[in-house]
């Protein structure tokens, strides 16, 4: 018996193609979600499907364990963006690394720079400050969007965030709107009001959610899109339902398994257990998933559960091809 093959959009919820292709095609899109759903491989997809489409593509990873970079099957790029494929660049943005990069953009001047920010005292102060390692990987991420080329044109035409799981995202996220509201005129000020005016973007930046079909990463997901429209001033991107298991029975064949149920065959009763097992849990996928559209009005893309312990690299190429299909799906 074949599965049969995962709806890209759950049964009956609503579609608008133009939207959705606009969302999948915003230059600056952060993907965020509760730990273990499965952002890092739908960043990494959307990285890819970019690059393979002409797009000079940055993925940024914040202070991940080198998840992105496992998943492509390269060497892990930290702090300094490396390319790992045709017009795919990676970096794992690091608190340290990232403080050094701000402090040498702001002094200018890399000798005064090791004289005060390599001072072991100064280093202690620097690790007692609340969020400053957030808000210097923040800062980075803004400056890559800004980055040119010789020409004039931007260095990266498309950047990915793999943000962290949903608290921690919500506030990397918030910290430049915060930082800005309450710095008196200045250098961070001025600063922080730029990293927000990008994450704020109505025509260039969106956050994606992603989420498990199951209860707990729903509430979040769920929570989090409050959080991102309200808190966060973000414009929404997709929703992504992850790992959801294809139907193994037809509507049609649904009949045949009822009269096998009636039957007097003892070989076949754990099989049928199986199957009604599987039926059920199907049923529960859908349910919350379900409640997923419907809490957060966000058009969600269905991934199949591509079995396994983790998603490797020839399996991401079956995400791709489920993100084609969004862009190109009438409801």
């Amino acid at each position: 018996m074949q599965p049969i093959p995962v709806p890209v959009c759950p049964e009956g919820a609503p579609w608008d193609p133009a939207r959705a292709q606009e969302r999948l095609n915003r230059r600056v899109q952060v993907v965020a979600g509760k730990g273990g759903v499965g952002r890092t491989t739908v960043a990494c997809a959307l990285a890819v499907r970019a690059a393979r489409a002409g797009q000079r593509t940055l993925l940024l990873e914040v202070d991940a364990p080198d998840s992105a970079a496992a998943l492509l099957d390269v060497k892990p790029a930290v702090d300094v963006p490396r390319e790992v494929m045709n017009n795919l660049w990676l970096c794992r943005m690091s608190p340290p690394g990232s403080l050094r990069e701000y402090a040498l953009m702001v002094l200018r001047f890399k000798p005064l720079y090791n004289l005060v920010f390599e001072n072991r005292l100064v280093k202690y102060l620097l690790r007692s400050i609340p969020s400053l390692g957030e808000f210097t990987m923040l800062g980075k991420a803004w400056f890559h969007t800004t980055e040119t080329t010789e020409s004039g044109e931007p260095r990266y035409e498309r950047v990915i965030i793999d943000a962290p799981a949903t608290g921690h995202a919500v506030t990397f996220l918030a910290l430049a709107r915060l930082v800005a509201n309450i710095s008196p005129g200045g250098v961070m000020k001025q600063a922080s009001e730029r990293m927000a005016a990008v994450i704020e973007s109505d025509s260039q930046t969106c956050l994606h959610v992603v989420t498990l079909a199951e209860e707990m990463p729903v509430n979040e997901g769920i929570e989090l899109v409050r959080e991102g429209q309200h808190r966060l001033q973000m414009t929404l991107g997709m929703g992504f339902a992850n790992r959801v298991l294809p139907s193994l029975v037809k509507a049609e064949e649904q009949g045949v398994i009822e009269a096998l149920n009636q039957s007097e065959a003892p070989e076949l009763q754990p099989y049928l257990r199986a199957a009604a097992r599987r039926r059920d849990r199907e049923a529960w996928q859908a349910e919350h998933v379900g409640r997923f559209v419907k809490a957060t009005e966000l058009q969600t893309v269905q991934i199949p559960d591509l079995g396994g312990s983790g998603v490797q690299l020839k399996q991401l190429e079956q995400v791709i091809a489920v993100l084609d299909a969004a862009e190109g799906t009438h409801g």
